[in-house]
């Protein structure tokens, strides 16, 4: 189809004609920005509509010098109009990407917790069995009340905290040495 006419058409007030040729144009208008420019259904129909007002408007002011390429035209300003339409959109997304980054890396903080646990594994391995058996009574039951420990340990309360308090701070200095912090 000859879309050159539609510049004829438009300027000598063919509303049948006119309306006819824009008809044929708006899919091929949607399939390029559906195609090319990987675009949604509705989006691609917004811009082709938007295009072809513009286009229009362009036309009847006679603004038009080669009625030849108005496809061209008319598909630059399809184009020009979705593009358009992302940079808008755009900000929502970059909110969006810059508050996913401001959360740890999963893999990043699983390898950084392996690393933790071996390390302190290794240091675990350096105490005396029976502390070893302590911590990890600790370990296995974070939120046990000191009088269970000791009750569990056959040993006073306040022997319980200077124990857990000195075997942490053995812990924290092999640690410590092991990650060269």
């Amino acid at each position: 189809m000859d879309y050159s006419d539609l510049v004829n058409a438009l300027q000598e007030n063919d509303t049948k004609k006119a309306n006819e040729l824009i008809t044929a144009l708006r899919p091929r208008l949607i399939a390029f920005l559906r195609i090319h420019m990987n675009a949604t259904q509705a989006d691609a129909e917004d811009c082709a509509q938007d295009a072809l007002l513009n286009s229009i408007e362009i036309i009847n002011e006679d603004r038009i010098e080669k009625p030849e390429q108005v496809v061209s035209y008319i598909l630059s300003t399809c184009r020009n109009t979705y593009l358009k339409m992302q940079k808008k959109k755009r900000p929502e997304a970059v909110e969006d990407i810059s508050t996913r980054n401001q959360q740890d890396p999963r893999q990043l903080q699983s390898l950084l917790d392996k690393e933790q646990k071996r390390l302190l594994k290794l240091c675990m391995e350096q105490l005396k069995e029976k502390y070893q058996t302590f911590m990890q009574y600790w370990f296995d039951h974070p939120d046990a009340q000191a009088k269970k420990v000791a009750n569990h340990f056959d040993i006073s309360v306040s022997n319980t905290w200077t124990r857990k308090h000195r075997i942490i701070k053995k812990l924290n200095e092999c640690y410590t040495k092991k990650s060269k912090l």
